[in-house]
């Protein structure tokens, strides 16, 4: 299992070491008032269900949960974007569960003269092991605006401008 330093240096086949945690109701209410999610099921039990819910792009927290896991100095010498992604639920989560999250590059490609990331994620039931989420990530790497556009070199990122 190979870690960079930074996001800007993984590269395909890095396996992300897992992080367990379990989600909290803070989290949940935090997340949804910062994206703006109303739907109930989110802010408190409702009839037919065990409890709260976690929502499926709450997986955003675990792929920030595996980078400050795998790479501690953060996205690098410039900004990363979270470009775009793709969530799978694959069973119901409530709040109060412990969890467990992994990771793995799967590709890291050059588009426009820009360097992108794609990370697969999987996020599982610590104690039965049952999936419950499958999460595709994209993230723009070494993005700087007003540089020229970052081009990729024998497998490292390179960019003209400052951080973001």
């Amino acid at each position: 299992m190979t870690v960079g330093r930074y996001v800007s240096d993984l590269e395909v086949g890095d396996e992300l070491r897992p992080v367990t945690y379990v989600m909290t109701p803070f989290v949940v209410r935090e997340y949804c008032h910062g994206v703006g999610e109303s739907a109930e099921e989110f802010h408190r039990a409702l009839p037919g269900f065990d409890g709260q819910l976690v929502p499926p792009p709450l997986a955003h927290i675990d792929k920030i949960r595996l980078i400050k896991e795998n790479c501690p100095g953060g996205p690098g010498p410039h900004a990363r974007i979270h470009y775009e992604f793709r969530t799978k639920q694959h069973k119901l989560t409530p709040v109060g569960a412990s969890l467990t999250c992994s990771g793995v590059v799967a590709r890291r490609y050059e588009k426009k003269g820009r360097v992108y990331l794609d990370m697969e994620i999987e996020v599982r039931e610590t104690e039965t092991g049952d999936l419950v989420i499958t999460y595709q990530d994209t993230a723009l790497l070494n993005y700087s605006p007003g540089s020229e556009p970052v081009r990729a070199a024998d497998g490292q990122a390179h960019g003209a401008g400052g951080a973001a």
